[in-house]
């Protein structure tokens, strides 16, 4: 998934929408009843059968959603000397684990391809839970140690165009001289750490394939500092409409986005959990010296759990501003509708009185009784209007 499509927040976009109150409500109602999603998206009771039916078999099966074509390779292979790159489909097969003055990192783009990623598995020595991990999309984000290299995954999510969250699996494989990363598509997360490699900038080619992972997994927190300021920005205009208009399709809107801030914590919690394990385990696949950059990710990851919180905070806040909102509203529209029938209660009673049309009643025959009842009628109107108003309450 590219960045361009989603860094440049559109204030109009969200102006459009609030003019849309039932396209909005029709997508939110949509979207509240699909309660059983998770996280990435994917309703579970839809791949349960398929889950079951591949470990009854001990079949290795794509769990998620197919989002390319064709499986890409990209291979590096480095060292503070050189950088080679390969593109090969049987580019992995170069990967040397015994050769240690040469680093490694294979990167794929589409996790559908089982047969590619389980040859992979095979070449390197994965264990085979590891393979079956990377290719089901509904496992949560964790991190586990083995023997020849540690497997973590994560959940990518970045704010599209449309306002919506793309979400997306990364799996990530760390042995002692190379990193193997899996991507459901093909995006720009980590060009900017191909143009280090390439470019012999900063310190990842002097460094060892954790400190690379180190790297990517910051690049990935970004996306989640970027996506939580992208929400900020939309609570700072509906903070500003629910104060002002407040509608309908302002509080589906924040409901929405709670949703999104709700998703982006629930991926966030176990990232951290996983920083944690790892720098709590000491595993010996991350140096010495590599460690404090661990250590500071996972100082960012809990920044990234509390401005996430905030903005939940924020959004709650806002909801029961609208609600107040509406009931100071309804307050003032009952308030007037009372005094307006308060003041004509009297009026009524006296019309009332006069238009029972019996024969004996005084003051009919009067030649100026309509005059006076009119004139008393003026009096009781005049006199309750600045009642009320001394009392404060018109």
């Amino acid at each position: 998934m590219s960045k361009d499509n989603s860094k440049s927040f559109k204030a109009e976009n969200l102006i459009q929408a609030l003019k849309k109150p039932d396209e909005i409500l029709l997508k939110s109602l949509r979207s509240l009843t699909n309660i059983t999603g998770s996280i990435t998206g994917i309703n579970f009771n839809f791949y349960s059968k398929i889950k079951s039916e591949a470990k009854s078999k001990t079949e290795l099966t794509f769990i998620g959603q197919k989002k390319v074509e064709e499986a890409k390779l990209q291979l590096f292979t480095y060292n503070d000397q050189s950088c080679l790159e390969s593109e090969e489909l049987t580019a992995y097969v170069s990967v040397n684990k015994d050769e240690p003055a040469v680093n490694y990192w294979l990167n794929l783009h589409g996790i559908h391809d089982v047969d590619l990623i389980e040859k992979i598995g095979n070449t390197l020595g994965f264990e085979r839970l590891t393979v079956r991990h990377v290719v089901d999309t509904t496992q949560r984000p964790k991190v586990d140690d083995y023997d020849d290299y540690i497997f973590f995954s994560i959940k990518s999510i970045l704010r599209t165009e449309r306002q919506e969250l793309n979400i997306e699996q990364l799996s990530f494989v760390l042995g002692k001289n190379y990193l193997v990363s899996f991507q459901e598509e093909v995006g720009d997360h980590f060009d900017h750490i191909r143009d280090k490699m390439r470019d012999d900038l900063g310190q990842v080619r002097r460094r060892e394939s954790d400190y690379l992972l180190f790297q990517l997994l910051d690049a990935i927190l970004d996306n989640y500092f970027e996506t939580i300021d992208f929400i900020n920005q939309e609570v700072t205009l509906l903070e500003r409409e629910t104060l002002t208009n407040p509608k309908q399709s302002t509080l589906l809107l924040m409901e929405k986005n709670k949703k999104d801030v709700d998703k982006i914590k629930k991926s966030l919690l176990p990232f951290k959990e996983a920083l944690t394990n790892i720098l709590k385990d000491r595993t010996h696949f991350i140096t010495k010296r590599n460690r404090k950059y661990f250590r500071d990710l996972k100082n960012s990851c809990t920044n990234a759990i509390e401005e996430a919180n905030a903005s939940y905070a924020a959004l709650e806040s806002l909801t029961n501003i609208y609600f107040s909102s509406l009931s100071q509203k309804m307050n003032e529209t009952m308030k007037v509708l009372t005094t307006v029938a308060t003041i004509f209660i009297p009026l009524t009673f006296i019309v009332g009185v006069y238009g029972m049309n019996f024969q004996n009643m005084p003051e009919l025959g009067w030649k100026y009784g309509y005059f006076v009842v009119w004139g008393i009628m003026l009096f009781i109107l005049m006199g309750m209007i600045i009642y009320f108003k001394r009392k404060k309450w018109l």
